[in-house]
């Protein structure tokens, strides 16, 4: 949601947890406000979204992904990173619907990172009603569950598989009592910004946000059907599977 932290660490997070039968998901960084991978992780420009978006256009097919990711983080998470630049981000993922349709063919796990998303806008709709699931990231305060429990019809309106996935210190159970959306998981918040003092409970928050997201990633990993068998409403934060 609006003001969400971590929506992008979420998402590698998870793909760096999928267990370990099958295929590592390919994170794609759609965010067309502009990416933070790439500086983040200092990753070269290119492979990334915008060779991806160029060579889509003469063959918009999944197998595309492996060429245009880089590996990011220890556990070498496979990521199609966007710019930095905002035009060049927002030009490159508008180009790729003809291949993120092609992705809800594909048995591979991908998890796309919206980041601030609005539903307003068509491409987006179209977008998000393509992919098998939609998470979306709030944090676990009073503030962001009133504008989750706002755009609540928005988001079921594009697409009748939403969980929301809550960062911060609350229990799965009590969160589902306060909202319309399920409760995919909670992850603790980690406070990057914690002095010396706070060192010891910032080693067991990681710890502890890393066992809660490989909970997660595998709840996620056998419960993503391709859509049809049965990836904020404006300026929200989401995390998509395909």
């Amino acid at each position: 949601m609006k003001s969400s932290p971590g929506v992008t660490t979420t998402t590698l997070t998870l793909a760096g947890a999928w267990p370990s039968v099958g295929a590592r998901p390919t994170v794609v960084e759609l965010d067309a406000r502009g990416g933070d991978v790439a500086w983040r992780f200092g990753l070269a420009a290119n492979p990334g979204l915008r060779s991806l978006a160029v060579a889509a256009r003469v063959r918009p097919t999944p197998e595309l992904l492996v060429a245009h990711a880089q590996p990011v983080g220890a556990a070498g998470v496979p990521v199609v990173a966007a710019p930095v630049e905002r035009d060049a981000a927002r030009h490159a993922a508008a180009s790729l619907t003809e291949l993120l349709d092609a992705l809800g063919e594909t048995p591979e796990p991908v998890l796309v990172d919206l980041g601030q998303v609005d539903l307003s806008d068509p491409d987006t709709r179209s977008l998000v009603a393509g992919v098998a699931l939609l998470l979306v990231v709030a944090r676990a305060v009073p503030e962001q569950f009133a504008r989750l429990q706002a755009a609540t019809q928005d988001f079921l309106g594009v697409h009748p598989r939403v969980k929301a996935v809550l960062v911060g210190d609350i229990e799965s159970r009590e969160a589902a009592g306060m909202l319309a959306l399920p409760v995919a998981g909670v992850l603790p918040l980690i406070d990057a910004d914690a002095g010396p003092l706070a060192r010891l409970i910032g080693v067991r928050s990681r710890r502890s946000f890393k066992a809660a997201a490989m909970r997660l990633a595998t709840e996620l990993s056998s419960g993503i059907e391709p859509f049809g068998s049965v990836s904020e409403a404006t300026n929200d934060h989401a995390e998509v599977s395909r």
